[in-house]
């Protein structure tokens, strides 16, 4: 994520993913953009610019002139390239589409005309632009010319304009949504969908948008509502990221307005065991500056600060109470060292796309006081941390990261959790991959509704939603893909795939509830978009569980489930 956004681990007890996830969508989550720099002296559709890459100047060794960029050139390009511009699917592709305006690769710059060549701005700055999420490719060059130093920046656009389609079936269960979005409205990488889903628990309609340089070209401004069959929230968020990692400061706003049922699961049961209205509310500001930053990595100091409603009645009980008003208040400083190490792999997530893999060290470290006068039952402190590592591996790489969090009052332990995961990718050669993902999670009196629960889309995908419930998880997934075409047709990517899946959630004191499947299938991805998921069509085989028989299921699904 080049450090654009704030902690990535920060969780006030109470406000988890889940309540992030039902405010903004998973789209709203993506990382944003970072700022750039206005120095370019040359725009083309397509440059034969080439030469060898510059070298970068020893410490305590003389200034070459030499190694000073005279000039900036930018290349951008449509959804197909100019030599493949001849069939009708191209020639509709293009114009169709709004090519990425200048402006929006030229803020991103880091580097700039009449300074020296620095190769760690300069891989910054390609992740940045792969960060957008509208572009398949991006290149950036250093060129010799007879006027000197010139670097080429080649983007070329993925289709941006997407209909959505997503069709999970395991079970007997299925979870299906439509939609459409624009990751790139008008060439300006704003973004807007809208989207409807049904799924076993609730029928729901979605409207984001977000664009991330709306005003000064660096402030974002987000929003989004959503409709559910059993409630309603919105959102809004505006602030100033972290827009590279050179960056001194970064500071964010946010609301969140929710009125909706939660509902709680047990024992593998499809039916929940209670329903609750919840009335939830929150305004968030965090805002950091940075005491020491360059490209190679940042020390952040700062301050997180919020004001929350969460409020809870049971809609099963006999005689449901009024709705109480509880209003809390919380405060408190963070420390965040991360050091860039980032690695780019093709084929892992998606097909042909260059991503970029986060294996930078990090560590946050924060406290908040959470005392009696602003609204508690009884005063306490909060703690948080969490730490990050990855490590480059023959073929590939492992990945790990951990998260706590804990609220101690004077009776002791009140909430906390823990999250651990990682992640392990080798890759023989471009057509082949072994991916490994494991997660292991505890939960101490979590707020109800944001308790593990696996199934379905998430966890072992022969079993049903909320299969798997609790405040203890683990969960494995392991996959082999052979990919038989990347980019057939121009259009689209083929792989074939072996899997296997374990994983289940309990809750303390109970038994251990897990369950097993592995199986085969076909994986289908557009190799044109910008970051299009790709489709999965599996035959799995489930083994047997205290709730339900073993055997064959057809599961269908998108996105990598590792």
């Amino acid at each position: 994520m080049s450090g654009a956004s704030l902690p990535w681990i920060v969780r006030w007890t109470g406000v988890g993913a889940a309540t992030a996830a039902l405010a903004l969508g998973p789209a709203m989550l993506r990382a944003q953009a970072r700022a750039g720099a206005d120095s370019v002296v040359g725009d083309s559709a397509s440059s034969a610019l080439t030469g060898p890459a510059a070298g970068e100047r020893p410490p305590g060794a003389p200034a070459d002139t030499s190694r000073v960029i005279r000039g900036i050139v930018l290349d951008r390009v449509g959804v197909f390239d100019p030599g493949e511009d001849v069939g009708w699917l191209a020639r509709v592709g293009n114009s169709l589409h709004t090519t990425t305006r200048r402006q929006v690769v030229r803020r991103e710059l880091l580097v700039h005309e009449g300074e020296p060549f620095d190769s760690a701005r300069v891989a910054e700055t390609a992740r940045n632009l792969r960060a957008l999420g509208i572009f398949r490719r991006v290149f950036i060059d250093s060129v010799r010319t007879d006027s000197g130093l010139v670097l080429r920046v080649t983007t070329k656009d993925g289709w941006s304009t997407r209909p959505q389609f997503d069709f999970s079936s395991a079970g007997g269960q299925t979870a299906w949504s439509v939609g459409l979005e624009e990751v790139n409205l008008f060439g300006n990488a704003a973004y807007g969908a809208l989207s409807y889903a049904d799924q076993p628990d609730r029928s729901t309609v979605t409207a984001l948008f977000r664009q991330p340089r709306l005003f000064a070209s660096r402030v974002y401004l987000q929003a989004g509502y959503q409709h559910r069959s059993d409630g309603r929230s919105i959102s809004l968020g505006i602030g100033q990221p972290f827009l590279n990692y050179s960056a001194r400061w970064g500071a964010s706003l946010g609301a969140v307005d929710f009125d909706g049922d939660v509902l709680r699961f047990f024992e593998g049961s499809q039916t929940a065991s209670i329903v609750l209205r919840r009335r939830y509310a929150l305004l968030r500001f965090d805002g950091a500056r940075a005491l020491a930053a360059s490209p190679r990595g940042f020390v952040r100091v700062g301050m997180l600060a919020q004001l929350r409603r969460d409020d809870f009645v049971d809609l099963v009980a006999p005689a449901a109470p009024s709705f109480p008003r509880t209003v809390t208040a919380a405060a408190g400083p963070y420390i965040w060292l991360n050091r860039a190490d980032y690695l780019v792999v093709h084929n892992y997530r998606s097909f042909l796309r260059e991503e970029d893999v986060d294996l930078s060290p990090g560590l946050i470290v924060g406290a908040y006081a959470a005392p009696k006068a602003f609204g508690y039952e009884r005063g306490g402190v909060g703690l948080q941390g969490g730490a990050q590592a990855g490590l480059r591996t023959p073929g590939g790489f492992v990945a790990a990261r951990a998260a706590a969090t804990a609220l101690y009052t004077s009776a002791g332990l009140d909430s906390g959790s823990v999250r651990l995961s990682g992640n392990w990718l080798l890759q023989p050669s471009s057509t082949h991959a072994l991916s490994v993902a494991a997660q292991a999670g505890w939960l101490e009196a979590q707020v109800p509704g944001e308790e593990f629960d696996l199934g379905l889309s998430r966890g072992p995908r022969a079993f049903y939603q909320h299969a798997f419930t609790g405040d203890r998880m683990v969960n494995l997934t392991a996959e082999y893909r052979w990919t038989a075409a990347e980019n057939l047709w121009e259009a689209i990517g083929i792989g074939l795939a072996a899997f296997v899946d374990h994983g289940g959630a309990w809750y303390s004191g109970a038994a251990r509830r897990t369950g097993t499947d592995f199986g085969f299938g076909l994986r289908l991805g557009p190799s044109r978009t910008t970051s299009g998921d790709a489709v999965r069509i599996d035959l799995a085989r489930r083994l047997a569980t205290d709730r339900q028989r073993g055997g064959w299921v057809l599961v269908i699904g998108s996105g990598a489930r590792y």
